[in-house]
């Protein structure tokens, strides 16, 4: 399907997102087939050796009881190895940084500049790391400006829009390493990326925010639909995911007067925009954020904190 001229770079990787989900469907019905018979042949191979050893069934340590997968160390443990010696009481801005894709750019997209290479992000990382940054959440932000929560020195909060699989796959695994947490701004419809990865962020201390059901411009909408894109997404992603679900992002950053007071009706915390700057306390229902782009390494990322104020 050509993009039309009208689209928004958001809404061309919607377009985009849904052709690569049909094609991961098709793709994990091949691998249920395949993996049918090999679940049945290691029921039979662990049945005879529970009987030929005696054993209880018993899973050993370190493995997931509810599925029966290992787990890792982080999985069975505090996933949260932030040292918190130095958090303070804290009410200064705080940068957000915006990805989206963290992949290659998918050739044939018009808009490529809203990709980022994992050798980018994994440039920014060490150098946030090195420069004293620490990933928080948005909610722990909030908290520490609201609630008489603390944060580190140089609290910094890293957003992933729209729920793509390369978020999981290339970025977070290097932010675990370090038990950073990010922001998922997930889309409650369907998305790339899969159901159980992001149960595997949540574990990970990951916040959930919603990012409505089907992501239009919420400034076009009927009331009706706009209080259905807010609510019904905030229960979907709650119960399917079994996080709260307190912080809106809103699709492509369009927002007016009338779609702010629904998000405050819906009883959200804050909402992040598309506004370049450092999100302040004064602002919960525009939070601006840093958007990160293609070619984005450590040195364009540092260049444009320095800009923003940070």
């Amino acid at each position: 399907m050509d993009p039309r001229p009208d689209q928004t770079p958001e809404e061309l990787l919607e377009d985009l997102r849904a052709r690569r989900h049909e094609s991961s469907l098709r793709r994990k019905r091949r691998t249920r087939f395949i993996a049918s018979g090999l679940v049945a042949a290691a029921v039979v191979a662990a049945t005879a050796f529970l009987l030929l050893s005696g054993g209880s069934g018993d899973q050993p340590e370190g493995t997931d009881r509810a599925s029966g997968k290992g787990v890792g160390k982080a999985a069975v443990t505090d996933p949260d190895r932030r040292d918190r010696t130095d958090w303070q009481p804290f009410e200064g801005p705080v940068p957000i940084l915006m990805y989206h894709p963290i992949e290659e750019p998918v050739p044939g997209n018009p808009y490529p500049d809203l990709f980022l290479t994992k050798e980018d992000f994994a440039d920014q990382i060490r150098w946030l790391d090195r420069s004293g940054y620490v990933a928080v959440t948005l909610e722990e932000v909030l908290d520490g400006w609201f609630e008489e929560g603390s944060l580190p020195p140089k609290p910094i909060v890293l957003s992933f829009d729209d729920g793509y699989v390369s978020q999981y796959e290339n970025a977070f695994s290097l932010m675990e390493k370090r038990g950073w947490p990010g922001v998922l701004n997930l889309k409650a419809g369907e998305t790339d990326i899969y159901d159980r990865q992001v149960r595997e962020m949540v574990s990970a201390g990951w916040e959930i925010a919603s990012h409505t059901v089907t992501h239009p411009d919420l400034t076009t909408v009927s009331g009706d639909q706009l209080e259905q894109e807010l609510v019904r997404s905030r229960r979907i992603l709650q119960r399917k995911f079994n996080t709260p679900v307190t912080n809106f992002c809103y699709p492509a950053g369009r927002y007016d007067d009338r779609v702010i007071a629904a998000v405050k009706k819906a009883g959200y915390r804050s909402a992040t925009s598309t506004e370049s700057g450092l999100a302040r306390r004064s602002d919960l229902w525009s939070l601006d954020r840093i958007r990160i782009q293609l070619g984005d390494d450590a040195a364009r990322l540092e260049s444009k904190l320095a800009s923003a104020g940070a």
